[in-house]
């Protein structure tokens, strides 16, 4: 992961004078995101004083690739991704980092429009063509990479995360590419719209980028031939046997092994304390126990190589009223849940991580750090789900009695399997009230606002600790083959299926498939409450006074 910076300021200042103060201000969480390589590069450009900040993670190419990257043209980019794969065929070699590979792209007179459509995988850019005179900003299609942004009279500021000092930052919308005219009177965003986010926006629209294949279900009929029409409840072992399931888990599990594999094989062989290769844990997975991080953890020991751990990350918050006790939902489940890998996986050494957190810690970390990386998002779920995450991701803790600290520089998270594959509880009362067209529309909904409503803030606290975050259910092909499917292939949330087999009744089939037998049956349980952190008496979309 990368923290990356930008901005343009108007009038001339000498090189190395302070020409943006935003720039001291996000300086430390930036290095926090990217802890191995760190430069800045200031320019002058039409009346503007243009500063680039880049400070990189190392996780692809033979060796750590400087940044921000300028190349023979005085082109400038700042990449914060991972390319796992393209749709173009690039001049690169294996050992190229995808900083070179775009930079070079690029400078030789590529298309941007058609190399962000090419690049399977999470990134946010921002890119100066010096020729053109042009900046270019955006995030993936998905949104899975931070990216924040002021636009004003005299200034834009651009940043992977902000400062509650910073004033009026937003998230750089993941509904396409932005061009700014630099030669233009005033700093205005062109954009270059994703297609399959259509839909009513502030921005002018130059053009529109296909992503994804057309492939969506845009309407649905009542599922009149569904076995699971019945009255009766069949369990999962009868569903497996019907060809209307077994075809659909067999396709998730592909897609999901293909997503999970990219994610744990494209990393350097040392870990965060080591410089060369060494058998300690490179992966971490954020474990509630629950079948989302339970089918990950799964998948990932098959093809991490087999004499190196997996470190898997629980937190729990103290009680307020029982000091002391950090006894919570998810401690249990995640301890089950660990009886059922080991037993899968005899071989494997599973780290379970024990992070408990005191009120006292809490307090202190949410004012000096937490809430300047979920600014400016700003409600009390906001609170609850970006200290639970900024926690849990640091992977300070207690493994076997000890004090243990994860080395791994890549963390796997089950972010995203909810809104595809319907897990959330309201949905079973909007299948009940309004039938499945709306169930339909409220999926689209909730996948279209992950990248402003979760992703955003989860990508900032979690790389606060210099780890690259990598979400598995969020990969393209998989997102693809989910959204392709009709919502009652997906999920049945009514009568007679309960909760826990219901709600993502297809990711369950496919953890109980992989013998996934008690995990694939446990019930949705949310991180805030799961860890203890929330307070059931307040309302998550209130605004938090404690941020």
């Amino acid at each position: 992961m990368c923290g990356i910076f930008c901005s343009f300021v108007k009038g001339s200042f000498v090189k190395g004078s302070s020409a943006c103060g935003e720039i001291i201000k996000c300086r430390s969480a930036l290095q926090k995101r990217g802890p191995d390589v760190g430069s800045t590069h200031q320019v002058n450009v039409n009346g503007y004083t243009a500063l680039f900040s880049g400070n990189i993670l190392w996780t692809q190419g033979e060796r750590p690739t400087g940044q921000p990257y300028v190349d023979r043209k005085g082109n400038i980019l700042l990449w914060n991704g991972d390319a796992y794969s393209w749709n173009l065929t690039m001049n690169a070699s294996i050992k190229d980092s995808d900083t070179k590979i775009i930079s070079d792209f690029l400078c030789d007179g590529g298309s941007m429009e058609l190399l962000m459509t090419s690049v399977h995988g999470p990134y946010s850019i921002i890119y100066y063509d010096c020729e053109q005179q042009v900046l270019w900003v955006g995030r993936d299609p998905i949104g899975r990479i931070s990216l924040l942004w002021n636009i004003s009279a005299d200034k834009l500021i651009v940043t992977s995360v902000g400062h509650k000092d910073i004033a009026d930052l937003e998230e750089v919308p993941a509904i396409g590419l932005f061009r700014f005219d630099l030669n233009a009177r005033i700093l205005e965003p062109q954009l270059y719209q994703w297609s399959h986010t259509r839909f009513d926006c502030d921005y002018n629209i130059s053009n529109e980028l296909q992503y994804f294949k057309q492939t969506r279900v845009q309407h649905v009929t009542n599922p009149e031939d569904s076995i699971l029409q019945q009255n009766y409840q069949l369990n999962m072992s009868e569903l497996l046997l019907h060809q209307e399931f077994c075809k659909n888990v067999s396709n998730l599990i592909h897609y999901l092994s293909q997503s999970v594999e990219k994610r744990t094989t494209i990393n350097p062989k040392a870990c965060k304390m080591c410089e060369f290769k060494c058998d300690h844990a490179k992966m971490a997975i954020l474990f509630s126990g629950g079948i989302d991080s339970a089918l990950l953890a799964l998948l990932a020991s098959k093809y991490v190589e087999s004499d190196e751990p997996i470190d898997l990350l629980n937190v729990s918050f103290e009680r307020p009223a029982n000091s002391g006790n950090f006894e919570c939902p998810d401690r249990q489940t995640c301890l089950n849940t660990l009886e059922e890998l080991k037993t899968l996986c005899p071989t494997r050494r599973w780290n379970l991580i024990k992070i408990d957190i005191s009120s006292v810690e809490l307090q202190q970390k949410r004012f000096d750090t937490i809430r300047h990386l979920i600014y400016p998002l700003k409600t009390v779920l906001d609170d609850s789900l970006g200290c639970s995450l900024w926690f849990a991701s640091r992977g300070l803790g207690k493994c076997n009695g000890k004090s243990y600290k994860t080395p791994a520089r890549v963390l796997l998270s089950g972010m995203g399997a909810d809104e595809l594959l319907g897990g959330y509880t309201r949905y079973r009362k909007i299948l009940q009230r309004h039938g499945w067209q709306s169930l339909n529309e409220e999926l689209d909904k909730d996948f279209s606002k992950i990248p402003s409503r979760n992703l955003g803030r989860d990508n900032r606290v979690c790389c606060d600790h210099g780890r690259q975050l990598r979400t598995p259910y969020l990969d393209e092909n998989f997102v693809e083959f989910i959204r392709g499917l009709s919502p009652w292939q997906r999920c049945w949330p009514k009568e007679p299926y309960p909760i826990n087999l219901g709600e993502k009744l297809l990711l369950r089939l496919a953890a109980f498939k992989l013998g996934l037998i008690n995990a694939a049956c446990l019930p949705k349980r949310a991180l805030q409450f799961g860890s203890r952190i929330a307070n059931k008496k307040e309302n998550g979309s209130d605004l938090s006074d404690r941020l």
